[in-house]
């Protein structure tokens, strides 16, 4: 076997608010605590780059920036990224969200990975290559056992919500999602959480707070594809209000799942390191 190849992630600076670049974080993070070498390559250079200090994230090096057409590391780049903007050689494309916008931009030699099935797409294949790491801030996003009143609901990511929560309900903006605190406190004292984004992690977060999490429907998209879209989605979330009783009934099994998922996510991380490696000619 020889020399593992450094792993660089195409990533913008931290933000606790948007999960597609957490994750990006956390993987880097992990990768480097398996005994890769594994670094950070700023999309925005500026003057300051922000990282979660918890995590062992370093930059990349100048080194290596200076060789990152050759053979020497692996580069991967978020759903999001057209293109091969680096120059790399060895790429992997990890679909963090919805591609269809970014597809024709992709070779479809390149290595690519699922964070989850509701995102594939048949066009590039390699479903069996799924990586799905999360940061669940289990310590924060818990019930608490506070009295509870109203409800709370998000639009984020949907062009043409339609409504169902109550006129009073409390409007999450987009990046309140950052303040992990607050937003875990606003879930904790209120009945019932209305979401209308089917890519977020919000859902999630409420019903791990004891809310009852709803998320609306979207047209195209039945309860069966989005519930085996996810390992995430099967429980603990009603999709509609016909699918509440459903919703309570499953929360344990939410909560047991997010145990076992933090629980095989260093095996998952490591495959896929070793994956990657091997088929870039290093093993």
């Amino acid at each position: 076997m020889g020399i593992n190849k450094p792993f660089i992630i195409y990533a913008y600076d931290y933000n606790p608010g948007i999960g597609g670049i957490k994750v990006t974080h956390k993987l880097c993070h992990l990768l480097n605590e398996l005994g890769y070498e594994c670094y950070l390559y700023p999309i925005e250079m500026r003057e300051q780059f922000y990282v979660n200090k918890e995590y062992n994230t370093p930059l990349v090096t100048e080194e290596l920036i200076n060789n990152l057409d050759d053979d020497g590391c692996i580069v991967i780049y978020m759903d999001g990224q057209r293109g091969n903007p680096l120059n790399a050689k060895n790429i992997v494309r990890w679909i963090l969200g919805p591609p269809a916008n970014h597809m024709k931009y992709y070779n479809p030699n390149e290595l690519v990975y699922w964070f989850m099935d509701f995102y594939y797409e048949e066009y590039l294949g390699q479903r069996e290559n799924k990586l799905f790491v999360c940061e669940f801030h289990d310590d924060i996003f818990t019930n608490k056992g506070l009295e509870r009143s109203g409800s709370s609901y998000c639009v984020r990511k949907c062009d043409d919500p339609q409504f169902i929560h109550p006129s009073d309900s409390i409007f999450i903006p987009y990046h309140a999602a950052g303040n992990l605190e607050a937003l875990a406190d606003l879930f904790n004292k209120t009945e019932t959480f209305y979401c209308y984004d089917d890519h977020t992690f919000l859902y999630t977060q409420a019903a791990m707070c004891g809310c009852l999490s709803i998320l609306q429907p979207h047209p195209g998209v039945s309860k069966e594809k989005w519930m085996n879209g996810s390992r995430l989605h099967k429980y603990g979330v009603a999709y509609g209000l016909k699918d509440i009783e459903r919703a309570k009934e499953t929360l344990p099994l939410l909560l047991k799942e997010i145990e076992d998922i933090k629980l095989e996510t260093k095996e998952q991380v490591s495959m896929f390191a070793i994956n990657t490696q091997k088929h870039y000619g290093n093993i």
